[in-house]
């Protein structure tokens, strides 16, 4: 029997393709009219078995998009009127069994329902007795203490209709608790932000922005059951609510209404700072920023004003802004934003816009907000340039602001399928021609690659598709649509001679990179908005653009004030005699250290009164074995109080010469501090009796493999080195492909109980059977099993080359980041490890060392320094880092830190979470020891010596002891600690 898989196979490949291809013509013939009529004719009459395969292959969870084709297919009809509403009664079952009922929370008194990690998920029952389309809305009140929104998936009789379901987001709520504060150069600070703690009523909406309106679900007449399960964070639920769709009217509708109730304009306008007004937003990264265009009020002089709302941080789908704003008197207004989108050049971007929660009329579910090199005063208007009334009652009023995708989800969905069908069709041509082909061996790619010219040539049309949408949404051409044409004469080249492909594979590899990066690129939404007007639309309120006599003055102020300011500290410097400052020198780059100034100066500052200094430095600047600027303010006695991204090896070192502080004298280290961390991580800090520093990030090793690839092999994934060489190895060999090990010695060396060095760390552990065995498996695996001594793991697993292998933190932060079309294609598992006589596996490994923060001996300020140590490595502080971080600079900057709760609270996957925090409690950082510098370079020496010169195993490993001992002797010697 053949097994029903959505993406299983050539032909399905292309029937996605098709499909979604068909979704983008639809879209676009609705945009424009005309573009892409002649594709979507060429394709009319494969529609039906398109929807036959759909409604085939439903448990195969395909997108919202296709399930509302289905919908109309099957004539499933909104219904009307009706709202069901489940209290705590409805709830039928959970994975324990029992309900967990509680009450008084949030001022509510009867019982709801509090859901922690404890429950894996809870049912509830309901009776419809009306067939149709139904919305589901959630009462919910988010729990102190939390930074990351609250997700959960939803099946429906237990059965998931479509993918959105498994990733439903209820977002946190926060506000700032002030205006902004001024630092000793004058500077505006970012107020401190709290969680708005308070009951919310929202519809189920897919969690990345696709879609302008609440997913709707078909419930047939009768009984069912909704399941909702945990993926993160706690939360109380109240009542869910099902309901029939709402009806948004048109704009000509709310129009009528107007003069039907003789409403006027009113001649006033009012006017409120888009950074003053705001209520509240759906993320603590969305920030307040400076922007210095002359005419960016409050204007932006001498010293930084926090004087617009947005940009970059406001990017992300259904993210949210909400501004509080009164209106003098009854009657019709009209809306204007002084509003910036330069971020891609000629893609516009989209906003919700709703009045007091609620969308005025159809036009405000997807507003779109075109590129402009320059500010604009944006007048919300229609498609005749005609700008909108919108009625107001006298008092307070809310305005949100909700980021949407709009037909920009569109050309995403079609990247994705596009880069989907190019992985295969690079895995496709690689299994049969290498990596390296041989461009005059003709490897008759046409005949042995069923559908391959098929599969190019719907990848081309695709990409026509995409510049017809794009032509039809921009005011200037996007940059994208060059690309577009590139990749699309490409590929029709490649189709007229199919015996070229071989020549031209990085041309495929390259296609894959490029059209990945814009699928990252087309996720992003930002818009950075000065202020608002709202009343009778006048003129002067298009006087947004500076004109070059204002820019120029603002330039030649900037240029005189460069000479003057200091551009190694961050934020300034505190002179003051008053209060005792802290001077921190940072090793990451100048964003973190932004950030990590405006931390400390909105939280750390206001409790304790201690002010900091933040001097940024290159990373080699901060640590030991070499002549740089830490080594030399040290000898020169001007060492700071406090270096931070020191590497992991160098507080030791520095412990050593006596430079840096004992932190475990004090008091809080052993009963609140050290428990912050693995133990395994601390390991390097450690010397003698005492502890040098406190680590700030960690990294980890876990095991890659491609989903897709592994179970079209019928490959498991391996739980020890024994089934990688029985069972892994030999089917990656037969299909020509590969498995990944970089060169770590440590794994084979701790799993095999092995050490470094021994107990007192005064002579190489290396010496001993374990190791010996360690040493002699590890060199086995590249010269006996065939593991690629060099490779790209990341490069070779996107194209499927090598489908499984061992990599860590910056490997998975690519497959993240730069491999977008591999999403949910991926996955990680605990390496493989040894079983033992009982039966346990162990899984232990090394390379988990991330970046240190020491206090600097010469510091006369230890106790204050220490004070700042707590704050910096709490649990609170590193979460809302973590997130500034990412929000500032994207994923590829996701903040690894070493605290242990913190790494849960980062928007890591949960299941992949466990994984990784799994693995690094198993985990060993290798001591750092006097002399021992030199071990690690031994070792290699020894691995070269075997795998490359082919020398006898235990006679190169033994070299390597002899000459790792001669040098920690050496070093004992000099510092006077001989056995």
């Amino acid at each position: 029997m053949v097994e029903k898989r959505w993406f299983s196979g050539n032909n399905l490949y292309k029937r996605i393709c098709i499909i979604l291809v068909l979704s983008i013509l639809t879209f676009s013939s609705y945009v424009s009219g005309e573009p892409g009529t002649k594709l979507k004719e060429k394709f009319t009459a494969k529609t039906e078995n398109i929807y036959k395969e759909i409604d085939e292959y439903l448990d195969s969870e395909p997108s919202y998009s296709l399930i509302q084709k289905l919908y109309e297919k099957k004539g499933y009809m909104p219904t009307q009127n009706i709202e069901i509403i489940l209290d705590m009664d409805s709830i039928v079952a959970s994975s324990t069994g029992d309900i967990p009922l509680t009450a008084n929370i949030g001022g509510r008194q009867e019982p709801v329902l509090l859901w922690t990690d404890t429950y894996d998920w809870f049912e509830w029952s309901v009776d419809i007795t009306h067939e149709g389309l139904y919305e589901i809305l959630m009462e919910y009140y988010t729990i102190a203490g939390s930074c990351s929104d609250v997700y959960r998936s939803i099946k429906i009789d237990n059965d998931v209709a479509f993918s959105e379901m498994y990733n439903i987001r209820f977002p946190l709520i926060w506000e700032y608790t002030g205006k902004p504060t001024v630092n000793n150069i004058g500077d505006e600070v970012l107020p401190r932000q709290e969680q708005v703690l308070e009951w919310r009523t929202t519809a189920v909406v897919d969690s990345e922005g696709k879609y302008a309106q609440p997913l709707i679900f078909y419930f047939s007449e009768g009984k069912h059951t909704i399941r909702m399960s945990f993926i993160n964070q706690s939360v109380v639920f109240g009542n869910m609510i099902i309901k029939s769709p709402e009806r948004i009217k048109t704009y000509d509708e709310v129009k009528n209404s107007y003069e039907k109730n003789g409403y006027n304009y009113v001649d006033k306008t009012i006017k409120f700072q888009a950074e003053e007004a705001v209520l509240g937003k759906s993320n603590q990264t969305i920030k307040m920023v400076t922007d210095g265009d002359p005419l960016t009020e409050p204007v932006y002089n001498d010293t930084r004003k926090l004087n617009a709302m947005g940009g970059w941080s406001w990017r992300k789908g259904n993210d949210t802004i909400t501004w509080e704003f009164n209106i003098p008197e009854d009657g019709l207004y009209n809306i204007g934003f002084r509003a910036a989108q330069w971020w891609s050049k000629g893609i516009p971007v989209y906003r919700q816009i709703a009045i007091d929660d609620c969308i005025p009329f159809e036009d405000m579910l997807l507003y779109k907000f075109d590129y402009s090199k320059n500010w604009k005063m944006e007048i919300l208007h229609d498609k005749d340039d005609e700008p909108y009334l919108f009625y107001f009652k006298k008092g307070e009023h809310k305005l949100t602001m909700t980021v949407k995708l709009g037909p920009i989800a569109e050309i995403a969905d079609s990247l994705k399928v596009d880069l989907l069908m190019l992985s295969d069709i690079l895995r496709q041509i690689i299994m049969l021609t290498g990596n390296n082909p041989d461009y005059n061996f003709e490897y008759e790619l046409e005949r042995n690659i069923p559908h391959l010219t098929d599969n190019l040539e719907i990848l081309m049309e695709s990409m026509q598709s995409k510049i017809d949408i794009l032509n039809s949404i921009s005011t200037d051409k996007p940059t994208f649509i060059n690309d577009l044409l590139l990749i699309k004469d490409q590929l029709r080249k490649m189709i007229a001679d199919p015996d070229s492909i071989t020549r031209k594979l990085n041309d495929l590899s390259n296609t894959q990179t490029i059209l990945g990066s814009w699928l990252l690129c087309f996720q992003d939404q930002p818009l950075i908005i000065d202020y608002v007007n709202i009343g009778k639309y006048d003129k002067k309120w298009d006087i947004v653009q500076s004109n070059i006599l204002q820019k120029v003055r603002k330039t030649w102020q900037n240029f005189v004030r460069s000479f003057i300011k200091d551009y190694d500290s961050v934020g300034g410097k505190n002179t003051s005699k008053e209060r005792t400052t802290l001077d921190i020198w940072v090793s990451n780059g100048k964003e973190w250290a932004e950030i990590m100034k405006s931390l400390a100066d909105e939280d750390f500052t206001s409790k304790t009164g201690i002010s900091i200094n933040l001097n940024v430095l290159p990373s080699s600047q901060v640590n030991a074995g070499t002549v740089n600027a830490l080594m030399l303010a040290v000898c020169s006695g001007e060492a700071p109080d406090i270096a931070s991204g020191m590497a992991a090896n160098s507080p030791v070192e520095f412990a050593i010469r006596d430079s840096v502080v004992d932190i475990s004298q004090f008091s809080e280290f052993s009963a609140i501090v050290k428990d912050r961390f693995f133990e395994g991580v601390m390991i390097p800090f450690k010397y003698r009796n005492g502890y040098y520093a406190l680590p700030e990030t960690m990294n980890f090793n876990v095991l890659f493999y491609r989903k897709d690839i592994i179970n079209e092999l019928g490959i498991d994934i391996p739980q020890t080195w024994k089934e990688v060489y029985e069972n892994v190895l030999p089917i990656l060999y037969r299909n020509g492909m590969k498995f990944y090990c970089p060169q770590d010695f440590s794994t084979f060396l701790y799993q095999n109980n092995g050490k470094f060095y021994n107990e007192t760390g005064t002579l190489s552990g290396l010496d001993t059977p374990e190791a010996y065995k360690a040493f002699k498996e590890w060199t086995e695996l590249y010269t006996s099993y065939g593991v690629p001594v060099v490779s790209n793991f990341f490069s070779r697993m996107r194209t499927g080359d090598t489908p499984m292998g061992i990599g860590g933190y910056t490997n998975y932060i690519q497959f993240m980041s730069a491999a977008p079309e591999l999403i949910g294609k991926w996955g990680i598992a605990l390496i493989p490890g040894h079983e033992d006589i009982n039966g346990n596996i162990k899984r232990a490994s090394g390379g988990i060392e991330g970046q240190a923060l020491v206090i600097m001996n010469q510091s006369k300020h230890k106790n204050e320094a220490w004070e700042f140590l707590k704050w910096w490595t709490s649990t609170d502080v590193q979460t809302r880092f973590g997130n500034e971080l990412e929000a500032l600079m994207g994923i590829e900057a996701r903040w690894n830190t070493a605290n242990k709760e913190a790494f849960k609270e980062l928007p890591w996957k949960t299941e992949d979470t466990k994984i990784i925090m799994n693995q690094i409690s198993n985990s060993i950082a290798q001591p750092v020891v006097l002399g021992g510098y030199f071990t690690n370079r031994h070792i290699v020496n020894a691995w070269n010596s075997v795998v490359l010169g082919g020398e006898n195993v235990r006679d190169s490993l033994e070299k390597a002891v002899i000459e790792i001992n001669k040098e920690l002797q050496s070093k004992q010697e000099e510092y006077g600690v001989v056995n």
